[in-house]
């Protein structure tokens, strides 16, 4: 078991160093930043709060989508459109196997499907500082599934990349699953579970254009972190990515060996495996020229 979370580990830090798409997100982030999203450019500093997800609320009066707080989170089938199991009918609750859980449902709307990219990069961050194996699934909910694949399924390696774990479409169409209880006239309700159980609904009738605070915080609780801590490690990946730009280290590679170098180094102060193991990895990710191997 721990053999193969290393080796999943391990393959999602490798696949991050697709360089064409590094350079297309670049572009879109450049893009952004033109178009004067001033809010964005602050949360590229680091300046984007960890809230207590208590404080969330929708404009206007509050809107239920799908299983509450304290509920448990019925199994359900998806299609999977991306990766190895693409085409499979899944249980994304089954998959989590009670690990911390992230699932977004997500209608078809093309904006905030783009916004998708900085939700899962700030997740991302916290997701490489935790020791926990937090589950991500993107589920669709689409009456012809057609549509999302013909539209979007070039997008589906960058989230993949990005940490999602499964990108699928349900089965029930634009309703979703039945015992969910989803509102067709959300555009995405994020829920976080663990041990099957919903930890905090997030209802977001236009969908996210980018992380949300509140949303956040109740990560920080769902792998049981202050959220000081977790504000800190979004800083701190806010400042590093800034100082390798300023460097001129917009390169995937360096991103993708910074970030197993990272992992590695909490599995072996947990103790999950040792130094040289680490090292092996290490070798085996990215070979040195020199060594000829």
């Amino acid at each position: 078991m721990k053999r193969s979370a290393i080796a999943l580990t391990l393959m999602a830090l490798l696949t991050s160093g697709s360089l064409a798409q590094e350079r297309e997100t670049r572009e879109r982030t450049r893009e952004r930043q033109r178009s004067g999203e001033g809010e964005r450019r602050v949360y590229g500093r680091g300046k984007l709060a960890v809230k207590d997800p208590a404080g969330f609320r929708t404009e206007g009066k509050q809107i239920f989508s799908g299983p509450q707080p304290g509920e448990t989170l019925p199994a359900f089938k998806a299609t999977s459109l991306a990766g190895d199991n693409k085409g499979k009918e899944l249980d994304p609750i089954e998959l989590a196997r009670n690990n911390p859980q992230i699932l977004l449902f997500q209608d078809e709307s093309g904006v905030a499907i783009r916004g998708l990219f900085g939700v899962v990069d700030a997740i991302r961050k916290i997701d490489r500082k935790t020791e926990q194996d937090l589950h991500i699934a993107c589920v669709f909910l689409c009456d012809d599934a057609e549509t999302i694949t013909s539209r979007f399924a070039r997008i589906f390696p960058g989230l993949r990349e990005r940490g999602i774990d499964l990108i699928a479409v349900s089965k029930d169409g634009r309703d979703g699953p039945g015992a969910y209880g989803l509102n067709r006239t959300i555009s995405q309700t994020i829920i976080l579970a663990k041990d099957g159980k919903v930890t905090r609904n997030f209802v977001f009738p236009q969908g996210l254009l980018q992380s949300d605070p509140h949303v956040m915080g109740g990560i920080a609780e769902l792998i049981d972190e202050e959220r000081e801590t977790v504000a800190g490690w979004l800083a701190e990946a806010a400042e590093s990515d800034a100082r390798m730009r300023t460097r001129g280290g917009d390169d995937p590679q360096a991103v993708a060996k910074a970030a197993l170098r990272e992992k590695l180094g909490k599995f072996v102060v947990a103790g999950k495996i040792t130094r040289e193991e680490a090292g092996e990895l290490y070798q085996a990710a990215f070979p040195d020229p020199a060594s000829g191997r």
